[in-house]
């Protein structure tokens, strides 16, 4: 005689291994983020430049070093990362340094040593009223010296705003993201006024998101107020194309 076959019993509660799991990855998680919080920020920095060096990618992009405004930025490191930066860059950065010693139009731009690229940095209160997008006229002045340098040579250039992280309190613009873009677009308008091919420039408006500085001081939110002039090299084969 056959015993009896009893019916298997569900498990109902095989939900706590995964969420026991899930738990553990939680806690290691904070562990891990709460020990980087601990990090010597000059270990972090040396270690980075290090490893930059070694594969040639910029693990925590550094903002590189001021060249026209007599030394470095606040808050600003010189980098190796500008090390094997293009020659045609380098000529442009030769060229705008020269300029500087005998011509006032340049005087509070900023350019910035970068992997590839130059960052040529225009201060809101230079070039800007407050919550205005409208472009000085100290900044024609700059860009009627400037321009011709950009356009001899090949290159392609990006204009990028920012903002600080204060809501905008002009009636004319709803937001950072529209205040950044607008003034992005009033410099790339004088830049092609005085001559630069349209299909070399692009803008971008980054709003308070893309700080260079602490936001919950003056002076962080000064030099977070900005736009920058991305420049890079045309590479030999879009040329070319």
């Amino acid at each position: 005689m056959r015993k009896k076959k009893h019916p298997e019993h569900v498990n109902h509660e095989r939900w706590l291994v995964s969420y026991a799991d899930f738990i553990t990855l939680l806690f290691a998680f904070f562990v891990v983020m709460f020990a980087v919080s601990q990090v010597d920020s000059k270990k972090m920095g040396r270690f980075t430049e290090a490893f930059s060096k070694a594969v040639g990618i910029d693990v925590f992009p550094m903002h590189g070093e001021s060249i026209l405004s007599g030394g470095k930025t606040p808050d600003e490191t010189p980098s190796a990362s500008s090390q094997g930066m293009s020659a045609v860059l380098e000529d442009l950065l030769s060229a705008l340094t020269k300029l500087a010693e005998n011509n006032d139009a340049l005087q509070g731009l900023q350019v910035i040593k970068m992997r590839q690229e130059l960052v040529l940095r225009l201060p809101e209160g230079v070039f800007f009223d407050s919550g205005d997008a409208r472009v000085k006229e100290a900044t024609s002045r700059m860009f009627k010296v400037l321009t011709p340098e950009l356009t001899k040579r090949n290159l392609e250039v990006r204009i990028e705003g920012h903002t600080d992280n204060r809501p905008i309190l002009s009636g004319r613009f709803r937001s950072n993201w529209e205040l950044s873009t607008a003034r992005a677009g009033s410099v790339m308008a004088v830049i092609l006024a005085e001559g630069m091919p349209p299909e070399r420039l692009s803008i971008a408006g980054y709003a308070e998101y893309r700080p260079i500085a602490d936001n919950t001081t003056d002076d962080g939110r000064r030099q977070n107020r900005r736009v920058d002039i991305v420049v890079t090299a045309i590479a030999e084969k879009d040329q070319k194309e």
